[in-house]
């Protein structure tokens, strides 16, 4: 008999490669993703590592732009290279699935559909937090990814706060993400998983890297996500007559 995990592992595969394809005429689809366990409570989907217990995604990247303007955080190598702060050869469905895996819900389409029309609205979805792990001098490095950027409005560092998880959008049956391979952005992009929801986002010239806090160029980073969980509120008890 299958655990309620192995069930949900099933039921993400088959809901998430729903929207992969056309509905009219659609291709021959490719293998679902392989969720492999390798230990209790954590799962590697291609080369993204899923840490149920911790409710934690992490992949392998690499510095590559360490100075100027950017306008997303991580790319695959298949994205926009020139205006990234990280590449990574992980693939944006098994990001999709991992996320999902976790619990984290993804925004609805109509609500994707506004944010393309009206930048400036709330990003809708799932609140995460982004750290960047690396080697340094043979000592470890651990920053927020907020801590490497910016704010040419504000002339100061980027806030430290959340990114929301908003899962991109399906077009004519492609999953955008996977495609374009935009995973992380600063600017307001519906196209990408992980949005910025702080001030500025609506400039796309808006945000530089803080130079001297970042490694050199192709410095090989783990990048690791955590799903925030809203704060349960202690429910009120009636006062005693």
């Amino acid at each position: 008999m299958k655990s309620h995990w192995q069930k949900s592992i099933a039921a993400t595969l088959f809901l998430a490669s729903i929207p992969l394809f056309a509905q009219d005429t659609p291709p021959k689809p490719p293998a679902p993703p392989q969720v492999q366990q390798i230990a209790p409570g954590l799962f590697q989907v291609g080369t993204v590592r899923l840490d149920k217990n911790k409710q934690t995604l992490s992949f392998p990247a690499h510095f590559h732009i360490t100075e100027g303007l950017i306008e997303y955080l991580v790319v695959t190598t298949a994205g926009k290279l020139h205006e990234s702060l990280l590449r990574t050869e992980a693939q944006p469905q098994h990001v999709q699935v991992s996320m999902l895996l976790l619990g984290a819900k993804a925004a609805p389409a109509d609500q994707i559909q506004q944010l393309l029309e009206k930048p400036n609205l709330a990003i809708p979805g799932a609140p995460v937090e982004i750290e960047l792990r690396w080697k340094a001098g043979g000592k470890e490095r651990s920053v927020r990814i907020e801590e490497l950027v910016l704010n040419k409005k504000t002339k100061g560092p980027m806030p430290k706060g959340s990114f929301v998880f908003n899962g991109s959008r399906v077009f004519e049956g492609t999953f955008i993400a996977q495609r374009d391979g935009s995973i992380v952005s600063l600017i307001t992009d519906a196209d990408a998983q992980f949005n910025n929801p702080h001030p500025g986002r609506e400039d796309d010239e808006n945000f530089t890297i803080a130079k001297d806090k970042v490694p050199p160029k192709d410095t090989a980073v783990e990048v690791l996500i955590r799903l925030v969980k809203p704060v349960e509120k202690p429910s009120e008890k009636p006062a005693a007559k």
